[in-house]
């Protein structure tokens, strides 16, 4: 009689390797592949595992080297369960080697780019995007962080065309129209950061000693690649300086189309949005310190759960300026750019209470940043800075939680700043200051902090003629007097350099009102011997007093003032102020045209790279002395064209978008770049320029802007560009659901797209705000997507545009 089969007993397991084979089909439209998975099972007595797959079949599963397993896919919890009863000796510690032969359609985690409407860069690319969970869309796993295994891939791919990954290149032959690369790991990681690229790549590339950094991209997209590359050497050196040597055999920055976000770090190769990165930036290298930033905090070291994300989000945002600290502080005092982190109310640093894909918000991001800036300035640099290259030691190659991370802290904050820390990762609110006007002609100040979000005093310094400062610390709920400056003095808010900008912070219209007419002046020194001092500051501090006005200082000698800020960030800051000046109706003729002459000399310099975000999008729209038609005519003349070949540099179009022309001029040059330019990047700077343009119209002129946002929607699937159309058709709608017909159906077109997901919510919600009112209207629109794949947000939206943001 035959035995009846034992009961299957489920396993969690360990893997200890991923080895994965096989090539993309393009004309099926499949990754098709085959995974060695090595593992072992975690307990005694089991013969059944369940790994994480979310692909679209499972054609086979075996024992390597063996014979064929029973397996089911049980697609509801997005599982693979493999029956081991007939696996001899499979108990806990011994490893077992399965493959599993599987195929995986594309999708958002596994990206393929081909035939985009509107792209000017035609050839295809096939690439990964994991985290937190997409691991398990293109390969059968264990997908959680803190399960980390050697990574091995070996595809196939078409001539011409290349693969990187993670790891070091250990094959690469060509065969007859085709090509075979292989790259392996000598380092374990968790599957959200295994990742490879597909397609036909060029590679910039240079050297940090030994280690080769690189840029990989699409034939033909247009960079200042040996200066970016340049800058991605600075920005390692300092964090190398502060955390240790780079980890990994190699950095290469990957460039993509349509990846979802503007950068991924997946280790030892950082994949960016396309042509984000490309150019020195400000918000360019941010975003690439960021990435690279997460080489050590996230690769090196991952979490343990995704509620800990904020362990390494919270390090990177932290980093990012610290990497960039010679642009943006150039050789003044050291800061700690608390002033570059911020909080919204409403999400925690760490909440265990979301899914996964919930936590991306800016708890564990900026707020994050925050409190760790925070505990930075209560420990000194050389303690936090050696507390994170212990955490680096101990749990290199590994993973850790909150509980660990804040540990290795307690020593050097002692218990009572350490309960601090531990209340702030909970807290949801954030700090508020209250101003009142006072009889001296100054403001009261109380600091309200219900949820215990500060671990770092707020302070307040005045800083004298010769350079003496006196700081006072705000009590909880106890009003401060601040009276105006005497003698020179000016005032100096969060002198540490621990905090946001206290503008985050104010209570109500009133502090608005008290911060912009009363404190904002006291920051400005008012006479020689203060500006003095004032040079001599640091950073943060200028820049404050410096994004609307200037000291009082006479024309002629404005020009030594501003180069004698001391970073770049700053200088291009005094810059942008000077055409507000300049323009000032109250001043008489004579100092007018003084004021003038020097802003004309001034504005017409480009700014460093590094500024040139501040001025995009209009930022010199004051400088009425200039006519940009005229001093950029044979620019305006290429703007024309649409710059089919690229025939003006992306950093020169950034610096041409600063100006404002007349609104026909603006539709009739920017137009053609949205349409037409050689890049997509290119084309995003010209659409977003139109689109920031649009309140400043006159009725009469936004039928021809409402035509172009909506012929725009249905001329590319790009959706940087696309975010810009779908505002630009929010921005100039018309007051009939009739009227704007074509503008809906363009919206349509783009939520039937299958590269355009990204901004399917937005263009849902624009097409109700579209619709005025109508509903027979949004029935109508609403029945024209029946059966058509919507991102979950957008139909969450389509069926109740109540939860539109």
């Amino acid at each position: 009689m035959e035995e009846p089969p034992l009961p299957l007993v489920r396993t969690e397991v360990d893997v200890q390797r991923y080895e994965l084979s096989g090539a993309y089909d393009w004309e099926r439209g499949r990754l098709l592949a085959t995974v060695r998975i090595t593992l072992s099972p975690l307990t005694d007595g089991a013969n059944e595992i369940a790994l994480d797959s979310a692909v679209s079949q499972v054609n086979a599963v075996r024992i390597a080297g063996g014979g064929a397993l029973p397996f089911v896919e049980e697609g509801a919890q997005a599982q693979l369960v493999v029956d081991l009863s007939t696996v001899p000796g499979f108990a806990r510690g011994t490893e077992v080697t399965l493959e599993i032969d599987y195929e995986a359609a594309p999708g958002d985690s596994l990206i393929a780019v081909s035939d985009r409407k509107g792209d000017p860069l035609p050839s295809r690319v096939v690439f990964t995007s994991s985290e937190p969970l997409g691991a398990e869309r293109w390969m059968p796993c264990h997908n959680e962080p803190f399960d980390r295994a050697y990574f091995s891939i070996d595809m196939h791919v078409e001539e011409g065309e290349m693969l990187i990954s993670n790891g070091a290149l250990v094959t690469d032959e060509a065969g007859e129209g085709s090509r075979r690369m292989a790259y392996e790991t000598a380092y374990t990681l968790p599957t959200y950061l295994m990742a490879f690229a597909v397609g036909a790549f060029e590679v910039e590339s240079t050297m940090h000693g030994d280690l080769p950094v690189s840029i990989w991209h699409r034939p033909g997209l247009e960079g200042s690649y040996d200066a970016a590359l340049a800058e991605v050497v600075g920005i390692m050196e300092r964090f190398e300086a502060l955390l240790g040597p780079y980890p990994f055999e190699k950095y290469a920055m990957v460039h993509l189309p349509a990846l979802p976000t503007s950068g991924m770090e997946n280790a030892s190769i950082s994949f960016q949005l396309e042509g984000v990165g490309a150019e020195p930036l400000g918000g360019d290298l941010l975003l690439t310190a960021h990435e690279l930033a997460h080489q050590w905090f996230g690769d090196l070291v991952t979490v343990e759960r995704w509620d800990d994300l904020w362990i390494k989000e919270g390090m990177a945002t932290l980093l990012a300026p610290e990497g960039v600290r010679g642009h943006m502080d150039g050789a003044g005092p050291l800061t700690l750019n608390g002033n570059d982190t911020w909080a919204d109310a409403g999400y925690a640093i760490h909440d265990t209470s979301r899914a996964p894909e919930d936590n991306y918000n800016s708890g564990p991001y900026e707020r994050a940043a925050w409190l760790l800036t925070q505990m930075r300035t209560l420990l000194g640099e050389d303690a936090f800075w050696s507390t994170l290259r212990g955490v680096l030691t101990e749990h290199r190659e590994g993973a850790i939680g909150t509980e660990a991370f804040l540990q290795a802290f307690e020593e050097g904050l002692g218990p009572e700043a350490s309960a601090r820390v531990r209340q702030a990762i909970d807290a949801v609110g954030v700090p508020t200051l209250e101003m009142r006007p006072s009889a001296s002609g100054g403001f009261t100040l109380t600091l309200h902090d219900p949820d215990g979000a500060l671990v770092a005093p707020f302070e307040l310094a005045w800083v004298a003629e010769d350079g003496a400062m006196r700081t006072d610390t705000l009590a909880k709920e106890v009003p401060f007097e601040v009276t105006p400056p005497q003698n020179g003095d000016f005032l100096i808010l969060d002198p540490r350099d621990s905090h946001p900008l206290w503008d985050l912070f104010l209570a109500d219209d009133v502090s608005w009102e008290v911060y912009q007419g009363t404190l904002l002046p006291f920051l400005v020194p008012t006479t020689p011997a203060a500006r003095a001092r004032f040079l001599d500051g640091a950073a943060p501090h200028q820049e404050e007093a410096l994004y609307t006005v200037l000291p009082t200082i006479p024309p002629q000698d404005v020009q030594a003032f501003v180069e004698d800020l001391p970073a770049e960030w700053t200088r291009a800051l005094a810059t942008r102020a000077l055409c507000g000046i300049a323009t000032d109706p109250n001043l008489d003729p004579a100092t007018a045209a003084a004021w003038a002459s020097v802003a004309e000399a001034m504005v017409l310099v480009p700014p460093a790279p590094v500024a040139a975000d501040l001025f995009q999008n209009g930022g010199h729209a004051r400088c009425s002395m200039i006519d940009p038609e005229a001093t950029f005519a044979a620019d305006w003349e290429m703007l024309e064209t649409g710059l089919p070949d690229g025939e003006i540099p992306y950093m020169r179009l950034v610096f041409l978008s600063a100006f404002r022309t007349p609104a026909p001029v603006e539709l009739g040059t920017w137009s053609n770049v949205a349409r037409h330019a050689s890049s997509m990047r290119t084309r995003w700077v010209a659409a977003r320029q139109l689109r920031t343009r649009v309140p400043s119209l006159d009725p009469a002129e936004v039928p021809d802007w409402r035509a172009f946002f909506t012929a725009l929607l249905v001329e590319t699937d790009d959706t940087s560009v696309l975010n810009e159309a779908i505002r630009g058709v929010a921005g100039t709608m018309a007051p009939t659901s009739a009227e704007n017909a074509e503008a809906l159906a363009g919206l349509g077109s783009v939520l039937r797209s299958p590269w355009t997901r990204l901004v399917h919510w937005r263009a849902v919600c624009t097409a109700h705000t579209l619709v005025q009112g109508d509903s027979a209207a949004w029935s109508t629109f609403t029945e024209s997507l029946a059966g058509v794949s919507l991102h979950p947000a957008a139909a969450e939206f389509l069926e109740d545009p109540s939860l539109c943001p």
